[in-house]
C-alpha cells in the first residue's frame, strides 16, 4: 500500500514528478506512518525522471582574476582606513597591509597620506621585514595609482595591480 501512496502522489500526473518536500506534504496530508519522510525520500530518489532533471552541483574554481600566493608575503594588499579623528601625534589615517597567504595583517598610523610616504611606510614595514612581494594589491586610490608609487614598485620588481570597486 506504501507503494500506491507514493506513486499516485509523486509518479502521476496528478503527482508531477515534484521534489522531495512536496511530494512528502502531499502524503501527509492524507495519510501517516512511521518513517513517512525517509520512505518518501527514497522514492523520490529512486525515480529516474526526477534524478534526471535535477542537476548535479557545479564545482567552482576559483575566479581567475584571483591570483593565489603560494608563500608568505608573495602578494600583500594594501589600503587607507580614512577618515580616524585625529589622535594626540597628528595622525588621521591608517594604511593596511595584509598578506594574503597567511592573513596577517600590519598597520601604520599616519598623518601625511601622500604617494611619497605611503611608499615610505611600505618600505618600512614590509620591505625591510619581509622583502619584495610579487605583487602589490590595491585600490584605484589616486596615492596607489601615482608615478611616485608604481616607480616605487617597479624599483621592487613588484608587480602592482588595482582591484575593481567593490571587490577584493
Amino acid at each position: 500500500m506504501v507503494q500506491e501512496v507514493l506513486q499516485s502522489c509523486h509518479d502521476s500526473l496528478e503527482g508531477g514528478h515534484q521534489g522531495t518536500n512536496r511530494t512528502y506534504h502531499r502524503v501527509k496530508a492524507d495519510y501517516y506512518w512511521i518513517g513517512l519522510y525517509a520512505d518518501v525520500e527514497k522514492h523520490v530518489r529512486s525515480c529516474p525522471d526526477y534524478c534526471s532533471s535535477k542537476s548535479r552541483p557545479q564545482l567552482r574554481g576559483y575566479s581567475p582574476g584571483n591570483v593565489l600566493a603560494e608563500r608568505q608575503f608573495q602578494m600583500v594588499s594594501m589600503d587607507f582606513v580614512i577618515p580616524l579623528p585625529k589622535s594626540w601625534p597628528g595622525n588621521t589615517a591608517l594604511l593596511l597591509f595584509q598578506c594574503s597567504f597567511t592573513g596577517f595583517v600590519m598597520g601604520k598610523a599616519m598623518s601625511d597620506t601622500t604617494a611619497l610616504v605611503v611608499a615610505q611606510s611600505f618600505e618600512e614595514c614590509v620591505y625591510r621585514r619581509f622583502g619584495a612581494p610579487s605583487l602589490i594589491r590595491h585600490d584605484r586610490d589616486p596615492r596607489f595609482m601615482s608615478e611616485v608609487f608604481q616607480a616605487f614598485a617597479e624599483m621592487m620588481q613588484s608587480r602592482s595591480r588595482a582591484t575593481l570597486s567593490y571587490r577584493p
